[in-house]
C-alpha cells in the first residue's frame, strides 16, 4: 500500500488547520508551510504524494510556485492542487498553464473533499487479478513486473507472442499488455487479432498496446483491431499505473455487473426448485415461437405433462421427498428435450413443452419416448407416471400461448380421465 503524504502551503493558519483535517480524514499524513519558498525547500527534502497550494501566497504567486516545484526532481508528475478565493477562469488558466493538476475554490471544499477521498482510494487500493504481458525487452518487462506486482496483480510475462497466445487460451486474465513488435514469427498485432476473435467473455478483455514507433496509421489500425489503449515508449511509470488501474477496475466492474444481471435473470425467469424456465419466462419467450411458426408456416406443438398422484408422494413420503422428485425431474427434462425446444414448470407438478417445427405425429412419438424412459429414470428413487396432453398449431390454424395451452390442457385432462399414465392429443370433437 502506498504511503499518502500531503504538503499544505497557505499563509492563513486557520485554513491550514481546516485543510489538514480534510486530508487526514482521507488518510493522508500532512506537513505545512506558510510561504512558497519554505514549501519548495521542504519539497526538495521530502517527496510528497499531493501538494495543496493557495493561489495567494505571502511571497510568490501560486502560478510561480507551480512552475518552480515542477522543476524540483520527482515532482514532474506529482499532483498539485491550487486553492483560490473565488472561481475565476483567468486564474484557472494561469494555474493550469503553470503546471497545476487541478484547481478548487476555498469557499466550497465539499468538491475538494470528494476529490481527496477518490484520490486516496485510487492511490492506496490494492488490485487483485491477472495480467498477461508480451514484451521482448527484458528491461522493460522487469519494470512492468515491478509496477504490476506492486499494485497487487499477478503477472504472466512472455517475450514471444506465440507463448502469450498459448497462455491466454488457458488463463483468465483481466488485462493484456503487448508490444507491437515482438520476437518470433507472430507480432503483437496478430496477438491482438487472435484475442478479439476468441469466443466467449475473455475475448473482450482490455488490451493496452505499446510501441516505440509513433506511427499514426498503425495506431489507428490498432484501435480498429480492438485495442483499448495505446502507450508510447519510453513508458512513464505513473501513466501506465493509472491506465492499468482504470482498465482493470472497469473490466472487473463490468464482469461483476453481468454476473448480477445473470443472477437477476435467473431469479426472474427460472424456477428455483427445478431450474427450468418458470411460467413468466414461458409467457415472455413464447411469442417468438408462435410468430415464427405463423411466418414460416411451420407446425408448433404444445404439450402439458402432469405427474400422476403427486399429492400421494407428498402425503406418504413428505414434501421434502416431493421437492426432490421435482428437482431431479426438472434436470432430467432439460437434458431430454431437443435444442430449440422449451420446457417450463407451469405449476406444482405440471410442466409445459413448446416443440417448434414439430408435427403432431412427431410430438406423439417424442413424448412417448419420454414416458418410456421416465419409468427407468425414477427421480429421487421414486417410480412415477405422467399424463400428457398435446395440441398442435398447423399452417391452417392460428393460436397464441393461452389458446394452445387450453387445448393441450384439455387433452391432458382427458388422459387423466382415461386412467392416467397415457397421452392424448386434442381433438375438436372431444370437447
Amino acid at each position: 500500500m502506498r504511503t499518502l503524504n500531503a504538503l499544505i502551503i497557505d499563509g492563513e493558519e486557520a485554513f491550514r488547520v481546516a485543510l489538514k483535517a480534510s486530508l487526514e480524514q482521507a488518510g493522508f499524513t500532512t506537513s505545512y508551510a506558510a510561504t512558497g519558498h519554505e514549501a519548495l525547500k521542504m519539497a526538495k527534502e521530502e517527496r510528497f504524494t499531493l501538494v495543496c497550494c493557495s493561489f495567494q501566497l505571502p511571497d510568490i504567486s501560486g502560478s510561480e510556485f507551480c512552475g518552480q516545484i515542477r522543476s524540483v526532481r520527482g515532482y514532474d508528475l506529482a499532483s498539485i492542487i491550487v486553492l483560490t478565493e473565488e472561481d475565476n477562469s483567468k486564474i484557472l488558466k494561469q494555474a493550469l498553464l503553470a503546471g497545476a493538476t487541478d484547481i478548487f475554490c476555498k469557499k466550497d471544499l465539499f468538491e475538494f473533499n470528494t476529490y481527496l477521498q477518490r484520490y486516496a482510494e485510487r492511490e492506496s487500493r490494492q488490485l487483485s487479478g491477472r495480467v498477461l504481458v508480451a514484451e521482448d525487452s527484458r528491461v522493460l518487462q522487469a519494470i512492468m513486473l515491478d509496477l504490476l506486482t506492486d499494485m497487487g496483480l499477478d503477472v504472466d510475462a512472455y517475450t514471444h507472442a506465440e507463448e502469450a497466445w498459448e497462455a491466454f487460451q488457458t488463463g483468465n486474465y483481466d488485462l493484456v499488455i503487448t508490444d507491437i513488435m515482438l520476437e518470433g514469427l507472430m507480432s503483437g498485432i496478430s496477438l491482438v487479432r487472435k484475442i478479439r476473435r476468441f469466443q466467449g467473455e475473455h475475448g473482450n478483455v482490455p488490451i493496452i498496446a505499446t510501441s516505440g514507433f509513433e506511427n499514426i496509421s498503425r495506431k489507428i489500425e490498432l484501435f480498429h483491431l480492438g485495442v483499448n489503449d495505446y502507450v508510447a515508449k519510453p513508458i512513464v511509470r505513473e501513466e501506465l499505473r493509472q491506465r492499468v488501474f482504470n482498465h482493470v477496475t472497469r473490466y472487473q466492474s463490468t464482469l461483476e455487473l453481468r454476473a448480477q444481471q445473470k443472477s437477476l435473470f435467473s431469479l426472474a425467469m427460472l424456477d428455483e426448485l427445478t431450474k427450468l424456465f418458470n411460467r413468466h419466462a414461458l409467457r415472455e419467450f413464447s411469442g417468438k415461437y408462435f410468430s415464427e411458426a405463423i411466418r414460416y408456416q411451420r407446425p408448433l406443438t404444445l404439450a402439458v405433462l402432469d405427474i400422476d398422484f403427486f399429492k400421494n408422494i407428498n402425503e406418504t413420503m413428505g414434501h421434502q421427498k416431493g421437492d426432490q422428485v421435482l428437482a431431479e425431474l426438472g434436470a432430467w427434462l432439460k437434458r431430454f428435450v431437443r435444442e430449440g425446444d422449451m420446457v417450463a414448470r407451469w405449476a406444482s407438478e405440471e410442466f409445459v413443452f413448446l416443440l417448434p417445427d414439430c408435427p403432431e405425429a412427431d410430438a406423439i412419438a417424442f413424448m412417448g419416448r419420454l414416458q418410456k424412459r421416465l419409468k427407468q429414470f425414477k427421480p429421487a428413487s421414486v417410480i412415477i407416471t405422467v399424463s400428457i396432453g398435446l395440441a398442435t398449431m398447423n399452417a391452417d390454424t392460428k393460436h397464441n400461448l393461452n389458446s394452445l395451452f387450453e387445448l393441450a390442457d384439455n387433452a391432458m385432462y382427458r388422459a387423466k380421465m382415461s386412467g392416467r399414465n397415457c397421452m392424448k392429443s386434442y381433438e375438436a370433437d372431444s370437447d
